[in-house]
C-alpha cells in the first residue's frame, strides 16, 4: 500500500494539488475507512484525510475551484458551521464524509 503525504491545510496550491488527486482517483479505490486523525485507508493506498473528503465531494461538484472555496471556506450549519477544513484539521472527517455521502444520495441540500 503505497502512502500519499498531507500539505499544510491552507495551502491553496497543495490543496488545489489534493483535488486534482480526487478529480483522477480510480472509482475502485474509494476511501474505506479512518486510519487515524490524518490518513484514510482505500483498497490500494492510504491517503491524507484531506484527500478522502476532496474525493467525495468532487463526485458531487465537479468545478475543482468550488471544491476548494467550500472546503476552505463554506460553514455547514449541520455540523456547527464549521468549514470542512476546520473539521478535518479537528479530526472530524468523518462527520464530513457521511455529510457528503448524506448530500450524495439526495438526503440533504448541495454543497451550496
Amino acid at each position: 500500500m503505497s502512502a500519499i503525504h498531507s500539505p499544510r491545510s491552507k495551502d491553496p496550491g497543495a490543496l488545489r494539488e489534493l483535488i486534482r488527486d480526487a478529480c483522477a482517483v480510480d472509482p475502485c479505490d474509494m476511501p474505506i475507512g479512518p486510519l487515524d486523525r490524518a490518513s484514510h485507508e482505500t483498497l490500494l493506498r492510504i491517503i491524507p484525510t484531506a484527500l478522502a473528503v476532496l474525493y467525495v465531494a468532487v463526485q458531487i461538484e465537479p468545478s475543482s475551484e468550488r471544491v476548494l472555496e467550500w472546503y476552505l471556506y463554506t460553514p455547514i450549519a449541520e455540523l456547527g458551521y464549521l468549514t470542512a477544513e476546520q473539521l478535518v484539521s479537528m479530526g472530524r472527517a468523518s462527520v464530513v464524509i457521511e455529510f457528503l455521502q448524506s448530500v450524495s444520495r439526495g438526503e440533504r441540500d448541495h454543497l451550496a
